[in-house]
């Protein structure tokens, strides 16, 4: 359930997120990568029952996501977390969830489910973050209790204001990356449709409130959400005080995590019926609705957006190598409608860095992605100043992703 690579998810165009994993990164310590709350704290699985990590580990990627338990045999995440470095609804066997514990080095067998089917909400558009849901239908039915779906009859729960719950494994802080194993929970409150329209612009200039919730926390207090918290639950009380999950985590509002930018739930009560549907087919034998597939397409990359990328996945896998270094140079040409190819070049002391880094749009199981691919020497500068020939003659250090 560890990974040792940081995929760098903006949200430049529609950034959703979950963690993904790879090959190590250039830093000598090996930093993982999974989902959690920025400025929370220790939680106990007692007080939030309903929580599953969702581990997929499939022929090409590795990646987690935060889900509900809904029913005996169904978890409720995010559709974003089901799809494919293609856009495929990724193979079910490929999927484990784990129910019934907060800490992630606990992961005893018997808490541990396979998966059978995987379900996309007929209603996701990947392009625009709407309706980002899907059901994962187990093998056999877990312990964990199932966490109520808001309904039409919740739509006070909805209005700016509302304080959220949210929970769940992972990164802590964006860069340096930091994943504690055990759950963690935090506070946060729904926000008016006017302020989700005006911060969100850059990010979702869709924003659609009536598909979609934002969340964020008091000004200079607070908790908010990160890579990998995605699916995860967005938590309101009824007026009897029993908790109603309102929202299922779809997009983060910084890059860097920032809490006080608002992040994007997709609203529970708008699939909540879909859900009621499967649980009488899966449950009871009832007749199963339709499946369908959604239609994906990638997104473009910009030079700029390449160069952020770049700049951001180079301070996270080099570190001080590259933060405490002079002259960074980073020019970037686009190759096609997905690629971006760019020449770095940067001195750090007695070395040299010079290589070449790819950045690219992909979906590896988090709705609009941009990730990154390098080559990077690290040169002696007075040996490779000296020599026509420096990559035969001085012996680079190779850094590759």
């Amino acid at each position: 359930m560890r990974s040792t690579r940081i995929a760098i998810v903006l949200t430049i165009a529609f950034g959703a997120f979950c963690w993904p994993a790879g090959a190590a990164s250039a830093k000598d310590d090996t930093a993982s990568a999974r989902a959690s709350i920025v400025e929370g704290k220790t939680a106990s699985i007692s007080s939030y029952p309903w929580l599953a990590f969702i581990s997929y580990d499939g022929p090409v990627e590795e990646s987690g996501c935060t889900g509900t338990v809904v029913a005996p045999r169904l978890i409720l995440t995010a559709g974003h977390c089901v799809l494919t470095g293609t856009g495929k609804v990724a193979v079910a066997s490929h999927f484990a969830v784990l129910t019934g514990t907060g800490d992630l080095r606990e992961a005893a067998p018997e808490r541990v489910s396979a998966v059978s089917q995987v379900l996309v909400f007929p209603g996701y558009q990947p392009a625009r973050a709407l309706n980002d849901a899907a059901l994962l239908v187990l093998a056999a039915p877990v312990a964990a209790p199932a966490l109520p779906l808001a309904s039409a009859a919740d739509e006070a729960l909805l209005a700016g204001g509302t304080p959220i719950a949210i929970a769940g494994w992972g990164l802590t802080s964006f860069i340096p990356p930091q994943a504690p194993a055990i759950l963690q929970e935090g506070q946060t409150a729904v926000q008016s449709t006017q302020l989700c329209q005006r911060k969100l612009r850059r990010v979702l200039p869709a924003y659609k409130p009536a598909n979609q919730l934002c969340v964020r926390s008091q000004l200079g207090t607070g908790t908010g959400l990160c890579d990998g918290d995605s699916g995860g639950p967005g938590i309101a009380h009824r007026p009897d005080g029993s908790p109603v999950q309102i929202g299922i985590v779809s997009l983060k509002g910084a890059l860097d995590c920032d809490p006080g930018t608002p992040q994007v739930l997709a609203r529970a009560d708008i699939v909540s019926p879909w859900v009621v549907a499967w649980t009488a087919a899966v449950e009871h034998g009832a007749t199963a609705p339709a499946v369908v597939v959604p239609d994906v397409e990638l997104p473009p990359v910009t030079r700029r957006e390449a160069e952020i990328i770049a700049l951001i996945g180079l301070e996270a896998d080099f570190g001080n190598r590259f933060l405490g270094g002079r002259y960074h140079r980073i020019a970037c040409v686009r190759i096609n409608r997905e690629k971006v190819k760019c020449r770095v070049q940067w001195l750090r002391g007695v070395h040299l860095y010079r290589g070449g880094i790819t950045v690219y749009t992909a979906l590896p199981r988090e709705g609009t992605i941009y990730n990154y691919r390098y080559k990077i020497r690290r040169f002696n500068v007075n040996c490779w100043i000296n020599n026509l020939h420096p990559i035969q003659a001085c012996n680079p250090g190779l850094f590759s992703k």
